[in-house]
């Protein structure tokens, strides 16, 4: 009896330390100490509005409601690679050719990507081509990507992303799975679950799933290349993804000086998975800026709240803010816009509806519970539309603050929720400050006003057509914003 309550004693005892462990890991995984080079703010570079451009994509229904695909970001991207003499460096998320449906209009950007910087190293031996990228292309290691070894073949410095250096969001799961099973580590042999994200190819391992539910990434598309003596960096929401190719993105083109500070962000990511970028040449470092009246600066992961709050706080009545987003879930922001509008602020939010992802149909959260909160809680002083999708995401990650004489636009990876901007995922945006006048300000501002007034197309509808008020979406969109159950 004695040796029994001992027994007992014991296991509880284990018990007791297993919990402490997994808390103690839970604690440190979420609130350790960013890496050097990450939560980062550039900086600010003075370049002329002629070094400035807005591109987009937009996918939509002309008048007789026959589906239109305007595009812009790949197309100038894979221009600025063919002219490119000397350095390109990428960093994109999503870069692999899986897709759930086929359409007439699909795209196989990461194929076109590939085929684009094997030639160009092909004809080029001495260019330098730095490709980063995260380890869900290769469902983290439970699946093979071609794409990756046909670059590694053609000798791009291909790097993939270290997420085990990044912060946990989903701290409950990612403390167990540090725990247990990261120790496994993962192969492309013996998968016998279903694929992801491809009903072709073939099944990936058990540790591929228990990797994939710690719902972290490199969520950053960045690109910068020489093009003409001058360097050109994009900067966007747009990923060189197959089954993303029909989603509505926004991109800034910035030439200059601003590459300098995304190649230290980018080298910081390269740090964290144990590898470095090429050396910009010597050519590349020494090319003579220009300067002018706009200001343009890099923000990455939390610094990016940061900013998008204090233009939300700043702003007084009848000055405007604009909002073209995925998501739109972080807690504080949501408070902020609702402040601002009973200010009078002039508050006008585009969101996607969140219904479609990649042939399967989504339930609306989080954007359907945070648009009823906005405008109930603003006494509908905000101004909410949603864009139509079909099949296709409204993808763009775009904010437009308007004070006096000044706008700020703030454009990159970031969705507005807790996960892109509470220091967990990898996420870099661009912050420009630009006079009213400018040429610039003026494309930003014409392609906000052409969706929500759906000019010469259907892209926009009125905020009832998906309006949600469901109690139980709701606390399951607060709990999971708050503990990380999400991919948002």
């Amino acid at each position: 009896m004695r040796s029994h309550r001992k027994l007992k004693r014991r296991i509880f005892i284990v018990f007791l330390c297993l919990v402490a462990w997994l808390l103690g890991v839970c604690f440190y995984q979420t609130n350790k100490r960013m890496p050097d080079g990450l939560n980062y703010v550039s900086d600010e570079y003075h370049i002329d509005d002629s070094d400035l451009d807005f591109l987009y994509d937009l996918t939509y229904l002309n008048e007789s409601g026959v589906k239109q695909v305007d595009q812009h970001i790949f197309s100038t991207i894979f221009d600025v690679i063919d002219g490119a003499n000397q350095y390109i460096l990428i960093d994109m998320f999503l870069f692999n050719s899986y897709k759930a449906k086929d359409d007439k209009f699909y795209k196989d950007l990461s194929k076109e990507l590939t085929a684009k910087l094997v030639r160009k190293k092909q004809v080029n031996h001495k260019i330098s081509i730095d490709f980063i990228t995260d380890p869900v292309n290769a469902i983290y290691g439970g699946s093979f990507s071609p794409e990756l070894k046909d670059l590694e073949d053609a000798g791009v410095n291909v790097i993939v992303t270290d997420l085990k250096k990044l912060r946990d969001s989903n701290f409950i799961y990612s403390a167990w799975w540090r725990t247990f099973a990261q120790w496994f580590g993962n192969s492309e042999e013996n998968g016998f679950l279903k694929h992801p994200f491809s009903s072709t190819d073939k099944k990936v391992t058990f540790r591929s799933y228990l990797q994939l539910l710690n719902f972290k990434a490199n969520h950053r598309k960045v690109f910068i290349a020489d093009s003409n003596n001058e360097m050109v960096s994009i900067i966007g929401s747009a990923n060189p993804h197959g089954g993303s190719s029909l989603h509505s993105n926004v991109a800034l083109l910035a030439r200059g000086e601003i590459w300098k500070s995304l190649y230290e962000a980018e080298e910081a990511v390269a740090n964290i998975s144990g590898r470095s970028l090429s050396n910009a040449p010597i050519d590349i470092r020494n090319i003579e800026d220009k300067e002018g009246d706009l200001k343009i600066a890099v923000l990455s992961e939390n610094q990016i709240k940061k900013a998008i709050i204090h233009e939300i706080s700043m702003s007084k009545s009848s000055e405007k803010i604009r909002v073209a987003h995925f998501y739109l879930s972080d807690r504080d922001i949501i408070k902020a816009l609702i402040k601002a509008s009973m200010n009078g602020v002039d508050i006008q939010i585009i969101l996607d509806p969140n219904k479609d992802a990649f042939g399967y149909e989504k339930n609306g959260i989080p954007n359907r519970q945070v648009a009823s909160e906005l405008l109930k809680k603003s006494q509908h002083k905000i101004k909410l539309r949603w864009f139509d999708t079909h099949g296709e995401q409204f993808h763009s990650k775009l904010f437009v603050s308007e004070r006096g004489d000044w706008v700020t636009v703030i454009l990159g990876s970031a969705n507005l929720t807790r996960r892109n901007l509470d220091n967990y995922n990898l996420e870099l945006d661009v912050m420009v400050t630009m006079n009213k006048s400018s040429r610039a300000k003026e494309k930003i501002v014409t392609y906000f006003n052409r969706i929500w007034n759906n000019e010469n197309g259907l892209y926009t509808v009125d905020f009832e057509k998906y309006r949600e008020d469901s109690i139980i979406k709701n606390i399951i969109y607060r709990v999971q914003e708050k503990m990380g159950f999400s991919t948002y």
